[in-house]
């Protein structure tokens, strides 16, 4: 599998429905939000960089490896995600399904 390195490209395109949608990506942000069940996270921009359309990408967690990961993570830390993009949405922005977080 090929990822994208245009990670920060996620955010800023407003027309990505087909650009990105069933692409696998890379995705450098923030840990922003954990799911209280473990089933998703979201990966943010920087609370200050006002750069980026979107400000989050709801990420899947598959299994109890990449849960584990994340809670050593803790929020507002950096990250790194990759996987495949599932839909792209004008409201509700990006999801994937996480592949590996680093």
């Amino acid at each position: 599998q090929g990822y994208s390195s245009a990670a920060s490209d996620v955010y800023k395109r407003q027309k990505a429905q087909s650009d990105f949608k069933d692409q696998y990506v890379e995705i450098e942000g923030y840990l922003d939000v954990v799911d209280s069940d473990g089933k998703y996270i979201g990966v943010g921009a920087a609370p200050n960089d006002y750069n980026y359309i979107l400000q989050n990408v709801q990420c899947y967690i598959k299994d109890d490896t990449q849960k584990q990961q994340i809670m050593e993570i803790g929020t507002e830390s950096p990250i790194t995600v990759r996987g495949k993009i599932i839909s792209v949405g004008e409201v509700l922005g990006f999801s994937m399904n996480i592949d590996s977080i680093n």
